[in-house]
């Protein structure tokens, strides 16, 4: 089992509209390549939240569920489960939820005989804000697999977020974006824009404009996102509108 020397962080894909798909990543992951930590870095990153939203709605405690996603992702990581998955047969993420039951299912006693996880760190406890995330998707109607889905959603989102705020800090945007990011998640009250406008010394109309473009290409990166996790273009307007069901769970 490889024992990672940092916690492991999603790095922004660099160059365009570029996203690596999951299953390239996966590829990469089963390798022996330069890239294999990189890939694995992603992957980890990508999908802990879901993963400790699943074992939280399963009534593990805060404690237990970090625990269970450490070694959980120990086992993805030291074992074979990379070498199987086809991605003519399903999307990662259901791969990825049925090695978690059946991790849970037969091997969580032995688990807990041992130190959970080894030496590998997967996650950094102290900065993950894991509760924060599980407040987003916690909802008493919500089964472990659809909290596990809904983080997914969510996490999906926040990957895009953060790939838009990259570009507008290269396009020397950071302190405007600093201003209306706020307005890609929620409906302006009365006067906000017109906050929004002297706070960045300019007008109403300019800010609605920016605002706009702003939505206008989260909305793009979104859909690069999601169609990083299918084999096909076609496949997108689905995959979109799971997605969009996750959320509104």
């Amino acid at each position: 089992m490889p024992s990672l020397e940092r916690p492991l962080e999603p790095r922004a894909p660099q160059g365009g509209d570029f996203v690596p798909t999951q299953w390239s990543v996966v590829f990469e992951a089963r390798s022996d390549s330069a890239r294999r930590r990189e890939a694995l870095n992603w992957l980890c990153a990508a999908y802990w939240p879901p993963i400790y939203s699943y074992l939280r709605r399963r009534g593990q405690s805060p404690a237990d569920a970090e625990d269970l996603t450490q070694s959980f992702l120990a086992f993805v990581v030291g074992g074979d489960f990379l070498d199987r998955p086809d991605p003519e047969k399903g999307r990662f993420r259901g791969y990825l939820i049925g090695a978690l039951k059946h991790f849970l299912s037969h091997h969580f006693e032995r688990e807990r005989a041992q130190k959970r996880g080894g030496d590998a760190r997967f996650v950094d406890w102290d900065t993950s804000d894991a509760e924060r995330k599980f407040a987003a998707v916690e909802r008493s109607e919500l089964d472990p697999s659809e909290a596990y889905e809904k983080s997914w959603a969510l996490t999906l989102l926040d990957r895009a977020l953060r790939r838009l705020e990259a570009e507008q800090s290269e396009a020397k945007r950071g302190a405007q974006f600093a201003v209306l990011r706020e307005f890609l998640s929620a409906k302006p009250t009365q006067g906000d824009y017109t906050r929004a406008a002297q706070s960045l010394g300019t007008t109403r109309t300019t800010v609605a404009v920016w605002i706009y473009r702003l939505n206008q290409r989260y909305a793009e990166i979104v859909r690069l996102e999601v169609a990083a996790t299918v084999q096909t273009p076609a496949e997108v307007p689905q995959e979109m509108q799971h997605l969009l069901q996750a959320l509104r769970r």
